[in-house]
Formats: C-alpha cells, structure tokens, sequence
C-alpha cells in the first residue's frame, strides 16, 4: 500500500504527509494515551500475533449494493474446520451491521449473539476435528469502514471500493480478520445494471436484468481476509494482457484517455518481478481501478489493486513526477504481501519493505543506476528523519493503538527498503538475489515472520547473517559515523579513521557490525576499497601508491546513516568533478553552495562558481543539475544568472527548471527576469515548473502581483493541477484579500478537489487570528470529500486556535477512516501545544 500524493508533491511519498501525527503516539509501551477532553484513543501496547480456534478455508459473500441508501445487504457463507478440539461455537469479527439470520449446511437456524465487534454462534453439535462446515450469515447495514460508497453525482454514489487493510474487511464482512489466516473467496455482487465491478480471481459470469447487474467472482489462491476486494461503480473498462494474462483497468470516463499513458508500463512491471522472484505472475488476471477519494495511493487487494484516480494525470504533470512508482510498488506486492503475507502485523516490514524496495529495482532496471541511487538515498533520509526521538524503534514492532500505526511511522516502507540494500551489499548481488527466489518459492501461499526471510539469506550466502539482523532488525536506530583521512607519504599507505558516535540508548547498539566501501580517486581512477567495522572507534591503513584526490566512506552510499565527514573545499571540488557515485557529486554540490552562501576571507569563490556551473551545464544527472541550480540561488554575477535562465527553459527534466526558476527569485525587481518568466509560465512545460515561472514572475515584477495570480486562478488545467500549485504564492500578498481567495475556493463544492484541498490548507496558513477562518473550515469537517478534509484537518491546526479542537474533537467520533483518525490526532495534539 502507498499513501496518497499531495498536490504540491513530487513523485510519490510513502506515509510521509501523516508522519507528524507519530508525535503523539509515544511509540514505546507504557506511554500514557493522550487525552483530549472526550477524545477517546485505542491503549497503546504491544500486541501479540491472533490465531482463532478454527481454519477458515473459503469465503462465499453474495451481496447487493443499495448506494441510494449507502447499504449493503446480503450473507457470507464461511467453511470452517477445527484446528485441535472440538468447538460448539464459532466467532467472527463483524463491527457496526446487524446480523438477521445464521444457517448452517444442513439449512438448521443457529443461535447467534452480538457483542461489539464480534458475532457468536451456536452450532447445532460440537464441531469434531477432521469435520468441517460451513454457516451462512444473513448481514447488513451502513458499513462505517472497510467498504465505502463516494463519487456523488446529484447526491447519489456512484462509485463503492473495499478498504480491508489493516483490519477493517471485519466492517463489510464476517471473517476471521488477521493477516495469518488464509482462505479463497467467492463474492457474488449485485449492482447498478449501468455499474462494472472487479474483484479479487476470475470473473465467472455477468447478468443483466430490471435495472440490477449481478457479477460472480471466484479466487482459488488461499488469501489473508484485508485482501479480499471489490471495486464497482460507473466506470470505463480498458483490457490489455501480458504474456496471456489479462490486464483490467478501471477508470472514470472522463480520466480513462489517461490510462495508457499513466498504466501502460504494467505488463513491463510483471515481466521484470516475475524474472526477480523466479516465480512467474501467480493470478489468473491484474487488475488495477482508479477510483474517486480513495484515501491512499494505492492497496494491494490480490489480483485486483485499488489506486487513487489521481494517479491519472496529463503530460505535464507527467513530466513532475511518473505513475510508474506506484504501479510497481502494488505489483511487488502481489507477490510480497499477497503470495506471501506477513504473519502478523509486527513483521509488515516483510510486505511494504520489499515492495518499496522493488519499486526501486525497478528503476534501476529502467532508468539506471544514477537515479536509482539517488531515490536509495531519498529513503535514506526520510528514514532517518523519522526514527527520532519518540518514534525510534525496532523494524520489527508490535506496540501500537492500531497496526495501521506502524505504516506511518516512517519505519516499515522505506526504513525496510534501506536495510534490504544493504543486506544486498553485505552478501552481494548473486546471493542476495538468489536468496530472494528462494525465499518466495519455500514460502509461496504462507505466512511468513522475518526469520524466514534470515533463513532464506543465509542458505543463498552461506554466512551467518543472525548478527545483521539483530543490529538492523530487532534494534532501534542506525549508525552516526565520523570519518577522516590522512595520507602517510613516506609509508605510501593511507589511514582512515572511524568513529561511532550514536548516542547507545534503548537498545540502539554501539557499533553497528558492517562492512563499508571506501572510494579512493587517484590519478590512475577511482577504486574501492572493502574493510569491515566491529568497533565504535577503527583504524584502517590501506596500500596507497599516491596521495588520494579524494577518499570517500561508503562510497556508493549502501549504509542508511548519519555521516560527519569535514573535507577542504579542494577535495570537495574534485568530488563534484569526477565521483563516479551521484550522491558523492550532490554532497559535494551542496557543500560548495555552502561555500558560495558565506565564503570565508581565506577562500576564493571562484572554483566553487565554476564547479557549480559545470555541473548544471554537463552532469548526466538531473538531480545533481537540480543541487547546483539550488547552489546557485545566492549568486548575483551574470555567469550563473545566464545559467539558471538557460536550464529553466531547456533542462530536460522538470526538477531541473524547477530549481533553476527559484533560484532566479534571488535577483530580486528585475524586467527581464519579469518577461522571462512569464514566457516561460505560458509555455508550461510542467505544472510544477510553470508554478515556478509564475512564482519568480511575481517576485520580479512584485507590483501588481497579487491581482496577476488571482487572475491566473481563474485558468482551468486538469485536475485542478495549476490552480493547487498556484495558492502558496498568495501567502504574504494582498492582506486580506488572499484569504478571501483562497476561503472562496475551498467552500466551492463544485470545483476540483485538488484546487480546494490546496485551497483549504492555504487558509490554515492566512487565516491565523481570524475566527471566521476556523469557522470556514470547520464547515468542511463533514461536507467535503476526504482529499480536502485531509487538508482542512491540518489548516485548522495551522491556525493555532485552541477553538478548532471541539470541532476536530467531534469529527473523531464520526469517522472510522483510519488516516483521518491520525490527522485529527496530530491536529489536536498541535493545537494542544498552542495551548
């Protein structure tokens, strides 16, 4: 599963927009649950793996869809066996509908009981081990969560999706809802006759008649209960196929032109983890359904993924940031997640860890090792952000108010997709590789815990690797290293010196055990050189004929870590020139920025000027052309000013001219700069670098600005994606009248969601002291789609006005949407703060 993309965002953020709300969940057992007034939260404690008495073996559910009434009607038949004694009644999760009726196979009515969150029925005679049988359940109801009805047109849904994951099947139909328990599914749906559906398996048959559709769906691959899915609604249907497989896309009429261009690379994505798993794609059909304020960006359902439609973007917002991350990410999971499942939640690391991951194999596959490096250490660094303070902890956890918890933490998607890299390193490529097909084929159609994967590893490397995983897996934190180098002329050796300076707190340990990489450029190139770290504090003498250019630790950037290494600016410059390692150049890029920003009376700038200019002008890469753009920002001279307006208008990436248009801003008042601009803001090459133009355009020519974006505002553009991008340029403009604009926007219940989201958030940041701001959003707390809610949850936090908490407060008990739950909690939890 990813979570949902925010418009101002580029590429695709994995649980990063909840991230803030980790602050108040303690994240250590004991902490005391947070209070709000009536604000009731789950306990946070740890949570030991479920098992129920019984093996479910198959679901039948035959439902009808009533979205007038946004019900659901219908019976779920579950075929049960013993696991060790006899029982004389079973229990199945089941929260907020009504039970009717129960039945079992002899057609014999059974007494039944409800208590929240559980039904209980009483078998007719004890059920022996070895027997099985099978109760039908006659339900119905309002499902609060696990299936919803959205997209209103004239104030009826018409589109409904499945939302099963964490645990939340339980709310759409009986089951035994924990990721261990495995069984096939058959979901017989009955619809709207204009309505499509697709659901987990086969399609076995449609029929038609007095107005209702009615479509059987069979899977025969045993399945975790959060994975059984449907997605049904007024929808265009695309078909393609890889390799005989059929491949289904579901969209939205007016998105579907999207599909192609936006889904196209699906069969390319199988083809390339079905080699990677040496397990060929293992369902009968992918489909993948683009659906209406779906609350994350994407979800796994086997056989059948769930994506936002947001997903579905024109060319220009193409050129800001690819679908192709999140159509791996889900694909991986079919195999990561669906074939193989985590045995309970602690382990989750094992589904979104690996998915994450191969979404990244995937592009060094397809676009290279550069930006296949770069995007390792985007995870890099988003992990080490968020394993802080509070939020440290174990890859392998199971404190938590709800398991949904541990998504977004910042742990389980990229935390476990760094330490999969290194563990590649560690072993190597045919090991690692190799342990990986053999870790799906030994535990295909099971449930797994990351002993399993260890064992895996170490029969595919033939070393013990019980050390790794107990400083990378069962321990919280990572390594800090200080690193330096000097060169013994006479001796012809170089000496590298390392430090581990962690602080050694809650388990985090005080030398992480792991072999490092150490890039040496000299006049004969560049080679590396393996040593191998056991101690907080070593000292590494390494044959050197010559003086090292430069001498770089972990020089291809495989460990997740903190690194203090203090070069001259010489050594810095030669990084820029010629590391072979993209990273390397972008530390170095930004180490000379620095330079240039508060250059000492000792140092010229001059070398620093000219690296940076190269690299904006020649690197392959256009992340490090995007730093030395950035770099850049703080010079005034014709030379860089010259080559920032060259690469906002030609660069052949986006983030590019992106950088280029904001470091331009620097310039301050200026007309040429002003008509530039605005060229390029008309011309659009993307909908990130024309906000970029638009943004520079009105810092160069400030008067009149304000009524120029407002004017802007105005322009329609897909999805919205102009207008979303444009709003932040009203913060410090027009006094009052921004937040009037911007207020206006976010109440228009016919606009674009992506225009009030940006909208909504906008007043949070203009409306501070102002009591009808609060006001205004809080009129959107139940009225808008959830994209915009999302927004205006966090807008009334960023008002700082204790007032909003009733309101938040209140919303809480109405919502069962588990990431609006966290965005009330972090909002409160802010709020309490201003306080």
């Amino acid at each position: 599963m990813t979570t949902s993309i925010r418009p101002r965002t580029l590429g695709i953020q994995i649980a990063a927009w909840s991230c803030a709300a980790t602050a108040v969940l303690g994240c250590r057992a004991g902490v005391k649950p947070a209070t709000h007034g009536a604000l009731e939260m789950p306990a946070l404690s740890a949570h030991a793996p479920r098992d129920a008495a019984y093996d479910v073996q198959r679901y039948r559910l035959d439902i009808e869809l009533l979205p007038d009434a946004r019900r659901i009607q219908g019976t779920c038949s579950i075929l049960v066996w013993p696991r060790a004694t006899a029982l004389a009644s079973l229990d199945f999760d089941l929260d907020d509908l009504d039970v009717s009726a129960v039945r079992d196979d002899h057609g014999r009515a059974l007494a039944f009981a409800r208590s929240p969150g559980t039904v209980r029925i009483t078998l007719a005679e004890p059920l022996q081990p070895g027997d099985c049988t099978e109760v039908a359940i006659d339900y119905g109801g309002k499902p609060r969560k696990g299936l919803y009805f959205f997209a209103e047109r004239d104030g009826v849904p018409t589109q409904v999706f499945t939302q099963g994951e964490c645990e939340d099947s339980r709310g759409w139909f009986p089951c035994f809802d924990a990721p261990s328990d495995r069984a096939s599914s058959e979901l017989r749906v009955t619809m709207p006759a204009r309505w499509s559906a697709v659901a987990a398996g086969e399609r076995i048959e449609r029929t038609e008649g007095e107005g209702r559709a009615t479509e059987l769906w069979r899977m025969t691959t045993p399945h975790p209960p959060y994975l059984t899915t449907l997605v049904a609604g007024d929808f265009t249907v695309k078909t393609g196929s890889w390799e005989g497989t059929p491949l289904v896309y579901l969209a939205e009429p007016r998105l579907a032109h999207e599909v192609e261009a936006d889904l196209g690379r699906t069969g390319d994505v199988l083809a390339f983890f079905s080699q990677v798993t040496g397990r060929r794609y293992p369902y009968p059909k992918y489909a993948q359904a683009c659906v209406e304020d779906f609350p994350y960006g994407g979800m796994e359902n086997i056989s059948a993924t769930t994506l936002t439609d947001t997903c579905l973007v024109d060319e220009k917002a193409r050129r800001d940031a690819q679908q192709t991350d999140l159509v791996a990410h889900e694909a991986a999971h079919q195999w990561f997640g669906d074939l193989l499942t985590c045995r309970d939640w602690s382990h989750v690391w094992l589904n979104e860890g690996f998915a994450t991951y191969c979404a990244a194999l995937f592009t060094e596959h397809d676009l290279g090792a550069e930006e296949f490096r770069f995007r390792m250490r985007g995870m890099q660094d988003g992990y080490l952000a968020a394993d802080v303070g509070k939020n440290r902890r174990p890859m392998v956890f199971d404190v938590y108010r709800r398991p949904m918890d541990l998504f977004f933490s910042g742990h389980v998607y990229g935390g476990g997709a760094v330490r999969l890299h290194l563990l590649r390193f560690v072993v190597g490529d045919d090991a690692f590789f190799r342990g990986i097909r053999t870790y799906v084929q030994r535990n295909a159609g099971r449930s797994v815990v990351t002993d399993d994967f260890r064992r895996a590893m170490e029969e595919a490397s033939n070393q013990d690797l019980a050390g790794f995983f107990r400083d990378w897996f069962e321990s919280p934190g990572f390594p800090e290293f200080e690193s330096g180098w000097r060169y013994d002329e006479r001796r012809q050796i170089l000496i590298v010196s390392v430090s581990q300076v962690q602080d050694v707190v809650g388990g985090t340990p005080a030398a992480f055990r792991i072999p490092v990489e150490l890039g040496i450029r000299d006049s004969k190139g560049l080679r590396l050189a393996r040593v191998a770290i056991e101690r907080r504090r070593e000292l590494f003498e390494i044959p050197a004929p010559e003086k090292p250019v430069f001498v770089r630790f972990d020089e291809r950037g495989w460990i997740p870590k903190r690194l203090d290494e203090r070069k001259p600016t010489e050594e810095w410059l030669a990084i820029a020139a010629s590391d072979d390692d993209v990273n390397g150049r972008r530390d170095a890029v930004k180490v000379l920025a620095g330079v240039l920003a508060k250059p000492s009376a000792t140092e010229s700038r001059e070398a620093p000027l000219a690296a940076l200019l190269e690299r904006l002008a020649k690197d392959a890469s256009g992340a490090v052309r995007a730093d030395a753009a950035s770099g850049l920002a703080t010079v005034r001279d014709a030379s860089a000013r010259s080559a920032l307006m060259q690469a906002a208008a030609g660069d052949a990436e986006a983030r590019v001219r992106v950088a280029a248009f904001a470091a331009l801003r620097g310039f301050g008042a200026d007309a040429e700069l002003a008509a530039f601009a605005l060229r390029e803001y008309q011309k659009a090459f993307s909908w990130d670098s024309a906000a970029a133009a638009a943004s520079l355009y009105a810092t160069a020519r400030p008067q009149g600005a304000f009524e120029w974006i407002v004017e802007q505002l105005a322009v329609e553009s897909p999805r919205d994606a102009l207008r979303a991008r444009l709003l932040p340029l009203l913060e410090g403009r027009g006094n009052g009248r921004a937040l009037a604009v911007a207020t206006r926007i976010a109440l228009d219940a016919h606009a674009d969601e992506g225009g009030r989201a940006a909208a909504a958030r906008e007043v949070g940041v203009l409306g501070r002291g102002n009591p009808q701001a609060r006001h205004d959003l809080e009129t959107l707390l139940d009225s808008a789609p959830w994209r915009v809610r999302r927004e205006t949850i966090g807008a009334l936090a960023e008002l700082k006005d204790p007032a909003a908490a009733d309101a938040l407060r209140a919303r809480y008990g109405r919502t069962a949407l588990v990431p609006e739950l966290r965005a009330i909690e972090a909002a409160l939890e802010k709020l309490r703060g201003e306080g």
